[in-house]
């Protein structure tokens, strides 16, 4: 579990608990599916899978004890945040917002990096990941001419490559980041930013730089999130269809192939595994998903074998099983 006994959990720079709060009521009164729910606390809001069930437990939580209409159903503001703010919303009341933002200090470095940009010279970016985000978010938004838009664009790539670099350093020998950490919390905004920077770079003329872009979210991803399977089969797929998009099919389908080495693991596990015994994680079914698309991308490329074959029947028959746990 990547929460402590007290239940909070970490978010990303520039969210909030108050605003985790306030989406998740949102997405339960608008009857928001549970993929979409999840999808936007484990990239928007930077919580681990096991930290987003927790999040939504706890915000039901609160609202469950608010309708009790019973004060000492109030949670701990201390051990239990999120059931807290939950609690006084629904009750009507006031919660303060708790979202820290970048620093004077950090916006102007990020100005200093885009205005070099700006006068045509080489990227240089920063090992400081509030900055590089902030690089990112402002070369993504500038509406200025095509050429300069494209400098600032490649001074937030480099910025969040740096960043990305300097994190790995962090971490040592340890194979990517603890799960609720601040460098986890950081490497998943980092592989947001660089995926934004990377939908600009689709519309440039140069189709390499799409490819050099979901290349840069890929070593976010498996360097500093790879325990997670999901992530790394997104990323994988991502850089795999650019790449047959740019031409190059059959390099795309070379790109696949350790996804399918790393993930028949997990069909294997659940073959194995009594369905009855434990709900299927939802990052575990996605991860499956992202397996079969990579199996049946290489069968349309390279078509099919007995392995493949295979391997994307099993991997069909152990999604049945689970989406029907």
């Amino acid at each position: 579990m990547a929460w402590t006994d007290d239940m909070t959990v970490r978010v990303a720079r520039g969210a909030s608990l108050r605003a985790l709060v306030l989406y998740l009521r949102a997405a339960d009164t608008a009857g928001t599916g549970r993929r979409e729910i999840l999808a936007v606390l484990t990239e928007q809001f930077a919580l681990p899978f096991d930290d987003a069930r927790l999040a939504m437990d706890r915000v039901q939580g609160g609202v469950t004890r608010a309708l009790t209409g019973n004060p000492a159903n109030k949670p701990d503001s201390v051990k239990d945040p999120l059931a807290w703010m939950s609690y006084r919303l629904t009750l009507g009341l006031p919660v303060d917002d708790d979202v820290l933002g970048p620093s004077a200090e950090e916006l102007a470095s990020a100005e200093a990096l885009l205005e070099r940009a700006r006068r045509g010279e080489p990227t240089h970016g920063t090992e400081d990941v509030a900055v590089a985000l902030e690089v990112a978010r402002l070369a993504v938004a500038s509406q200025e001419p095509d050429r300069v838009r494209l400098h600032l664009l490649l001074e937030a790539a480099t910025s969040l490559s740096v960043a990305a670099e300097a994190c790995i350093v962090q971490l040592g020998q340890q194979p990517c980041a603890p799960e609720g950490s601040q460098e986890w919390a950081d490497g998943v905004a980092l592989a947001a930013a660089a995926r934004q920077v990377t939908a600009k770079f689709a519309a440039q003329p140069d189709p390499k730089l799409e490819e050099r872009g979901f290349g840069l979210v890929g070593r976010i991803v498996t360097r500093i999130l790879g325990q997670c399977h999901a992530f790394v089969g997104r990323a994988m797929m991502e850089s795999a269809r650019c790449i047959q998009r740019n031409g190059d099919p059959h390099r795309a389908a070379t790109h696949l192939e350790a996804l399918l080495a790393d993930f028949e693991v997990l069909v294997d596990r659940f073959e194995a595994d009594d369905p009855l015994d434990d709900d299927p994680f939802d990052e575990d079914v996605i991860a499956l998903e992202h397996l079969l698309a990579a199996v049946e991308l290489i069968i349309e490329v390279r078509g099919s074998s007995a392995e493949l074959d295979s391997l994307r029947h099993r991997t069909k028959q152990v999604l049945d099983r689970l989406l029907t746990c």
